[in-house]
């Protein structure tokens, strides 16, 4: 990241809290997040970064009454994501609703280890 960047906004600088938004279960416990399959065979995680945008993807989805989205910070994020890690190899920002299977240029998946770098600003 360059210092032209961080100052000129394009990113967010390390002091503003970003907050993520996934769709998840409504009621149970432990570590569980949707995975969407491209027309790859690809399983990939969707991580949105508005609640709206979340929730139009969840309603395409039709996943049923049990799913909603909910809002993590990005330490809670990079935990999610760690107990993930052995199932989730890649991640999907801001998938678009109507066509989540396949490759969208603006929201092409990301590594793991990409995303993870990005969320802790390295």
């Amino acid at each position: 990241m360059s210092e032209d960047a961080l100052h000129t906004g394009l990113l967010p600088s390390r002091s503003e809290v970003c907050i993520h938004y996934l769709i998840v279960p409504l009621r149970r416990r432990g570590v569980e997040a949707p995975h969407t399959l491209l027309d790859s065979g690809e399983e990939v995680l969707p991580v949105f970064c508005s609640r709206e945008a979340a929730q139009r993807f969840l309603k395409q989805r039709r996943l049923g009454e049990g799913w909603g989205v909910r809002e993590f910070s990005t330490g809670e994020l990079i935990s999610l994501l760690f107990a993930l890690h052995g199932r989730v190899r890649r991640i999907l920002p801001n998938p678009l609703p109507e066509h989540p299977r396949r490759p969208d240029p603006l929201a092409a998946p990301v590594s793991w280890d990409r995303f993870m770098e990005f969320l802790v600003g390295g």
